[in-house]
């Protein structure tokens, strides 16, 4: 039913989240959405290149999501090709999502297990504690998009509490320059609106 609603979606938007729940419904742990296609979901912003979930898999599951129809590429890696040409891929990059999730309602009885805004924020600006300009774009394009719907004292909340744990990360002040960042870009676009 899922992948049937996967091929028939009107945007791929739609297909990313039926399709993660055929995935949901062809393992035996709660599959849960991250990554990409979680920021699109929560943010209608990006673009993904393929659908991650956190589940813990073992051969049964492999075995289950290959006779639904996905191709085993390596390892976790599968890909999925509709009848209309599209080849999706599905990556397992975590046995368990890190952080909090939320059950987002598909259809009547039928929800799909995705990070949260807060906890994809927070696992945003762990990546660009890598000191890299891309990983740091990420999370404020994210911050930006999610500025005024997310719950900025549960991921600061979050942030301090993981930087205790890994102090040399540089954690926090990450976390601070990027919110600094885009308080100021946003503050200077109101400026430039008003003017």
């Amino acid at each position: 039913m899922a992948l049937d609603r996967a091929a028939s979606s009107n945007g791929e938007l739609l297909r990313s989240l039926w399709l993660a729940k055929a995935v949901d419904y062809g393992v035996k742990d709660r599959a849960s959405l991250v990554g990409g296609a979680a920021v699109n979901l929560h943010t209608g912003s990006y673009r993904p290149t393929d659908i991650d979930m956190c589940a813990l898999l073992d051969e049964s599951d492999r075995h289950s999501l290959v006779n639904l129809g996905f191709r085993n590429i390596q390892g976790d890696h599968f890909s999925y090709r509709f009848d209309d040409g599209e080849v999706w891929l599905v990556e397992f990059p975590d046995s368990q999502v890190d952080g909090d999730v939320l059950n987002l309602a598909l259809d009547a009885d039928v929800y799909l297990s995705v990070i949260t805004p807060e906890s994809l924020l927070v696992d945003r600006v762990i990546q660009a504690t890598d000191g890299s300009d891309l990983t740091r774009e990420e999370a404020q394009k994210l911050a930006a998009a999610l500025w005024n719907r997310v719950d900025w004292q549960r991921v600061d909340a979050a942030i301090r509490t993981r930087a205790t744990l890994e102090p040399g990360l540089g954690l926090v002040e990450t976390f601070d320059l990027i919110r600094s960042e885009v308080r100021r870009r946003i503050e200077e676009s109101g400026a430039r609106q008003t003017s």
